[in-house]
């Protein structure tokens, strides 16, 4: 680099010619050295403020207009981020110091501004809606992303540490009333089982109520999630499964005719359709307080659909009921529970329901060896 450069100040007498040359010397410098990709040109001003800036005589002389302006603004820009670092330190010890009397006087001025500032927002909102109508079913989600890495500090794991099997509480919930009977589940902290439902619930049944209340399920509850690419909506469900049947005397229904096995979930989350399916998914009477919660997942399988995990929903105490053919149903701890509770499972027969607690338990589904077929919980 020194060859590209004239450092001949030798023959140079006047004291104005020797500052200007190495004037150009020092540009020339800068230029080569952010060519080459070496030092930038920030870099490079800072070595002069450091170098120079005590020497006023020397700045007048080497750094002409545009270089000055330069490095004033570099200095400039610094001093204005010390400012502002400055002020936000202020301004959040301020906020922490007085985050009572803060939040007190932001309630207090707000207050006047949330039903205008909400009805302004829906109005504002209306076009976008009336454009895409499916951002609708958002409304109804008490959660739109889950955090699959949750887990509850401290959580008391008496009531699954002692659990060595799944009882079928059948027959001491129908010696009793329903008043005692739903006293003494609620008393029992354990997962069970029992035979509650009265009749049988195949795809034909399904199908019969999605016909007859066809615009109440294509409005707010018409696609489903399946392992079938085939299978996007309800319409598709039904075709895939069109040979399901209510079979003969026994009533037991009959197999479906070789559909690719396959786990669909059909999710009900308003009012319509959840008041249609308890038609043929009554609330059990003998059952603890679970809460109250329009959440509905209806898992409608092929005879050997894989393993899955059931999901979680709203409240914390569910019952799974087996409206046709059965499942086998694996209750393994919960992250929190598991070095203190051991993993249960259960056969889920036709007519019988699961209660559990997810957040000692998180079940999962597998088929029957022998299952004939498909299977609607």
């Amino acid at each position: 680099m020194g060859d590209e450069l004239d450092m001949n100040f030798g023959e140079l007498r006047d004291k104005n010619e020797i500052i200007r040359k190495y004037v150009e010397n020092l540009n020339r410098l800068r230029q080569l050295a952010a060519r080459r990709g070496q030092v930038s040109e920030s870099e490079f001003n800072n070595y002069l403020i450091r170098h120079y800036f005590h020497n006023n005589n020397i700045i007048n002389y080497i750094f002409d207009k545009h270089t000055s302006r330069i490095l004033l603004k570099t200095v400039i820009e610094r001093k204005k981020k010390i400012i502002n670092f400055i002020f936000l330190l202020m301004t959040l010890f301020v906020v922490f110091s007085y985050k009572h009397e803060v939040s007190t006087v932001v309630l207090r001025n707000i207050q006047s501004f949330i039903y205008p500032g909400m009805r302004f927002w829906r109005k504002a909102t209306v076009p976008i809606i009336a454009s895409y109508p499916a951002l609708t079913e958002y409304y109804d989600e008490s959660c739109l992303l889950t955090n699959p890495y949750f887990q509850v500090e401290n959580l008391n794991c008496d009531p699954c540490a002692d659990v060595a099997n799944v009882l079928d509480f059948t027959a001491v919930l129908e010696s009793r009333s329903t008043a005692t009977a739903s006293a003494a589940a609620a008393a029992v902290n354990y997962p069970y089982i029992f035979k509650t439902q009265k009749e049988l619930v195949d795809v034909g049944g399904l199908q019969a109520l999605f016909e007859q209340h066809r615009s109440v399920f294509t409005k707010d509850a018409y696609r489903v999630q399946s392992t079938d690419g085939a299978i996007r909506n309800l319409d598709d469900l039904f075709r895939v499964f069109v040979n399901v049947s209510q079979g003969g005397p026994s009533g037991t229904p009959k197999a479906a005719t070789a559909p690719p096995e396959s786990h669909t979930v059909w999710r009900c989350n308003r009012m319509e359709p959840a008041r249609l399916l308890r038609r043929l998914f009554p609330r059990p009477a003998r059952l603890p307080a679970t809460g109250v919660s329009l959440e509905r997942y209806l898992l409608i399988d092929t005879p050997q659909a894989p393993l899955y995990s059931i999901p979680d929903a709203e409240c914390a105490n569910m019952f799974v009921i087996q409206g046709s053919g059965s499942r086998t149903f694996l209750l393994r701890p919960t992250q929190e529970c598991r070095h203190r509770c051991r993993t249960l499972s259960v056969r889920l027969p036709p007519y019988y329901g699961l209660i559990y607690n997810w957040w000692y338990w998180k079940p999962v589904s597998l088929p029957e060896y022998n299952a004939k077929s498909p299977s609607i919980s």
